[in-house]
């Protein structure tokens, strides 16, 4: 309770700064698929340009707790670990932990929480999309969760225009039927991810492009 009650008033008080921070403007593949609302447990899985990646879709869903997978680097700060401990941080640490980051979100996703997570799993400043570690896939399957895109275009910073992409959910289900699937089809189901969030990227570049072209008419 106490930390509920801290994190509602990091996000308040984050909320003006946010503004002239991010001025977010949202685009949808297709509004009436996926918007804003998303109702019961969902994985956001995101292209990955900057450390503000998950303050910026936390305030795009302000009314839902978000949860983040993040790499272990993060709790040797114990002022970081400590925030986030608040903000929904779950601990990725393959070399001591194990696979734990995926039961710790597939038990929240079970309760219908938000996880985010990304496949990346590095920071790619220049905006190339790296190859997908698989575990997401792992942790949508196990909790029978919607993987929903969302793509950022990372253009954070006083007086710059953050934009936001909002895909329609993946349903790995609709990608391969096995309850068990293969290396192989796992492999298969990540391309095919892989090669939606490039197009939803592309997407977003030139929602983007059309908006400047239509500014300077």
């Amino acid at each position: 309770m106490i930390k509920e009650i801290l994190r509602w008033h990091g996000l308040l008080s984050a909320w003006p700064l946010q503004l002239l921070y991010f001025k977010r403007k949202t685009y949808y593949e297709d509004p009436a698929v996926q918007n804003r609302i998303l109702r019961g447990g969902a994985l956001i899985i995101s292209n990955h340009y900057h450390v503000f990646d998950f303050a910026v879709t936390c305030f795009l869903f302000p009314f839902r707790k978000l949860y983040v997978v993040l790499k272990s680097d993060i709790y040797s700060n114990k002022f970081l670990a400590w925030g986030m401990s608040i903000f929904g941080g779950i601990r990725s640490d393959r070399d001591k932990m194990g696979m734990k980051f995926i039961e710790d979100s597939v038990r929240l996703l079970r309760r219908g929480r938000l996880v985010q997570i990304f496949p990346e799993a590095y920071i790619t400043p220049d905006g190339t999309l790296r190859e997908f570690k698989t575990g997401y896939l792992l942790i949508a399957q196990r909790a029978d969760a919607p993987i929903i895109p969302v793509i950022t275009d990372g253009n954070y910073g006083l007086f710059r225009r953050t934009h936001l992409l909002i895909g329609k959910p993946i349903r790995l289900s609709d990608l391969c039927r096995d309850a068990d699937p293969t290396k192989e089809q796992i492999e298969e189901m990540n391309r095919i991810v892989w090669e939606k969030v490039r197009d939803l990227k592309l997407l977003l570049d030139a929602r983007i492009a059309a908006d400047r072209k239509e500014t300077k008419k």
